[in-house]
């Protein structure tokens, strides 16, 4: 983080981004007001942030975050792309009434290491204080407690009156409690546990590949010679091998392109007989499309901590040293298979209740 970010914590991300995008803000009202003139006297929830970007597992998170919504709010639901809240602040502030809700993407972005999300959540809660706002099922992992970036966030979180935070798995949760004692904190899974993949995923395709999603970037913990020993478990399997991730190179996507980028990704573990994964959402769509898969940790605590909501899936198996990959793939191959949806998504009556 540089001059721009600390003119940010200094001067306050809202106003700061407003300057940044000045032309968005000030021709956003023209632009969108018809989206808002449409809701009429219904509630209204507002997903503010929604994936536009190439993280597939961001872009499951905000389809999930949809279906949520229009399955359980008794209003309408509005989306607002990552990075274009300063596009809908007047409209916001035009429209917003007491018994709405505004909703900021879930995920593991609650960290230093993607700064701007947390610019963009304070953005947000620094020009509504007053408004029931909700932060979806998060990961909090920050590199260093003295983070100015989160003492920045403590400030802010700390003014608004209605605010509530998701954890998705325990350890989180414990450090959300303790980093904003005065904020009301919950545990659910993450959002993505509660998508029915058959509204996706085509489930009359053959199995026949075994698939690995291993990832590339900061938040690796596998060596190169870890990846040898993978390698060779999942040759010893005789499966054509299938090597994928969730990062995809295209931008600004829009809803209807999340879809389709969501339902391919889907397909690919519908199709595929076995799954080795180190990715917190490659295990998550193994465990929705029915896939058996070995999970391998990464560098925090997001993989394991979100495991205990689905440990007793019996073809989904984590593992902590990487010399038991083969062992683990004997077992989940020939196990059972079925996703325990309706057991999952009463876990998520906390946030249920949030929008009442």
């Amino acid at each position: 983080m540089g001059f721009k970010e600390n003119m940010k914590e200094t001067f306050g991300a809202a106003r700061i981004g407003r300057l940044n995008n000045l032309q968005a803000y000030l021709k956003g009202a023209e632009r969108h007001r018809k989206e808002f003139e449409a809701i009429g006297d219904q509630r209204l929830c507002v997903l503010v942030g929604m994936a536009n970007y190439g993280n597939i597992g961001d872009l499951a998170i905000s389809e999930a975050q949809l279906q949520f919504m229009r399955r359980n709010f008794d209003g309408s639901v509005l989306e607002i792309p990552t990075m274009h809240f300063w596009e809908y602040e007047k409209l916001l502030k035009e429209y917003l009434k007491p018994h709405d809700v505004l909703c900021l993407q879930g995920g593991g972005n609650m960290s230093d290491l993607y700064y701007w999300f947390e610019y963009e959540r304070c953005s947000v809660m620094e020009v509504f204080p007053q408004a029931r706002t909700l932060v979806l099922p998060q990961t909090l992992a920050y590199t260093s407690q003295d983070s100015s970036l989160l003492r920045y966030s403590q400030r802010t979180y700390a003014r608004c009156s209605d605010l509530h935070l998701f954890a998705r798995e325990h350890v989180s949760e414990e450090l959300m409690k303790k980093t904003y004692p005065h904020t009301d904190v919950r545990l659910v899974p993450d959002i993505v546990l509660s998508l029915d993949a058959s509204d996706y995923a085509d489930f009359t395709l053959p199995r026949r590949t075994l698939t690995t999603m291993l990832r590339k970037d900061d938040e690796r913990k596998l060596t190169d010679t870890d990846w040898s020993i993978i390698h060779e478990a999942a040759s010893a399997m005789s499966l054509p091998l299938k090597e994928t991730d969730t990062i995809i190179e295209t931008m600004d996507i829009t809803p209807q392109q999340r879809k389709v980028i969501l339902r391919d990704m889907l397909n690919t573990f519908a199709s595929s007989r076995v799954v080795i994964t180190d990715r917190l959402h490659g295990m998550i769509f193994a465990a929705i499309t029915g896939t058996p898969c070995v999970v391998l940790s990464n560098s925090n605590h997001k993989i394991q901590g979100v495991y205990e909501w689905i440990k007793d899936l019996p073809y989904i198996e984590f593992v902590s040293d990487v010399h038991e990959t083969q062992g683990a793939l004997n077992r989940v191959i020939t196990a059972d298979t079925t996703y325990p949806l309706g057991r999952i998504r009463k876990e998520f009556a906390p946030l249920k209740d949030c929008l009442r």
